[in-house]
């Protein structure tokens, strides 16, 4: 550990979830069990897929801002990044044969996927979680992330999930929290009525594996829908059981949560520039910089989404670009 994370007597690794849905073979694979049964129809939304090289620019910003994470495990479906460096002594490839079991294979279902993680060999008891179109924009340290005491700071939106206006939506991913915050609220007697806040996730391996194995059938079941189903068990489900049982900190997420005082608070309400632990930007947004400048985010994640456009895509490279234009020693 460096002198940034001195206070911290433990190691603190992240892991990716990374395809390159651009693979001809890949795409191929992944056609053939989409017109499959059940299966049929199920968390087709094509964005999931597309790799915008968006993991090349999230390894920069480590790189940059968090130089004490110990490993980076990188899960994929036998693929690998072709500009990545392998042999870096931080860097790991996880094959999704090496954390799922045989029968759930091959697996497009990223909360499955996700639910699995915690079974990969040498990985740190505290570890991150990120997507590859997450990334960090300021300097964090293991602090940011962990209590001195090693619990996990849990980071949910402040605004309260409207669980009416999403089973009017009927999104898989909010029908997916519902489902969390209920099996929570029966097992600990506790609800929490926030959404996570879509961003790199803290958590401790022990803690996730008890989770598995405290509702272990309905894990089991996820993992073998190969595409998202709306009855999964989802990660959240972690992050909620910790705040429920006291394993966790709870930090709310909203554009002041990182200003410091009522004078600050008053200062950014008068300017209308703020101060937020994260933000998720839609890809289709027509202006980054004007994000940046107002909510100033400490990680911040590039959304893509149905409605994002090709165009839109190379604009969100140009800007990721221009914000981390020195290749990491992450890369050939």
């Amino acid at each position: 550990m460096t002198e940034t994370a001195n206070k911290y007597n433990f190691p603190i690794d992240i892991v990716y979830l990374w395809v390159d849905g651009n693979d001809p073979e890949w795409r191929a694979k992944r056609n053939r069990y989409m017109n499959i049964g059940e299966f049929a129809g199920q968390g087709r939304v094509e964005a999931r897929w597309i790799d915008n090289q968006e993991l090349r620019y999230s390894l920069r910003s480590v790189e940059m801002y968090a130089p004490w994470i110990r490993r980076i495990f990188i899960v994929t479906d036998n693929q690998c990044p072709a500009w990545l460096n392998r042999n870096h002594p931080k860097i790991q490839i996880v094959d999704h044969s090496e954390i799922l079991p045989s029968e759930a294979l091959p697996n497009y279902n990223s909360t499955a996927i996700e639910s699995c993680i915690y079974r990969i060999e040498g990985l740190s008891e505290h570890f991150l979680f990120s997507n590859d179109d997450m990334l960090l924009s300021a300097p964090v340290t293991p602090a940011t992330f962990f209590t001195a005491d090693g619990r996990p700071i849990i980071r949910l939106n402040g605004s309260r999930f409207n669980r009416r206006k999403a089973l009017r939506r009927g999104d898989n991913y909010s029908m997916m929290l519902r489902h969390m915050q209920d099996k929570v609220a029966t097992m600990c007697d506790r609800k929490i009525h926030f959404a996570p806040h879509h961003n790199i996730d803290a958590y401790r391996r022990s803690d996730f594996a008890h989770c598995i194995e405290i509702a272990d059938q309905a894990w089991t079941q996820t993992t073998l829908h190969r595409f998202r189903h709306d009855n999964d068990m989802h990660r959240s489900f972690m992050s909620y059981y910790a705040l429920a049982t006291g394993r966790g900190v709870l930090r709310k997420v909203g554009r002041y949560n990182g200003v410091e005082g009522v004078r600050e608070h008053l200062k950014s309400w008068l300017q209308g520039c703020y101060h937020s632990d994260s933000r998720c930007i839609p890809v289709q947004c027509p202006d980054y910089d004007a994000v940046f400048r107002k909510y100033n985010p400490l990680m911040f994640c590039m959304n893509d989404g149905e409605g994002t456009t090709d165009d839109d895509r190379r604009r969100m490279v140009e800007f990721l670009n221009r914000k981390f234009p020195d290749k990491s020693t992450f890369e050939l």
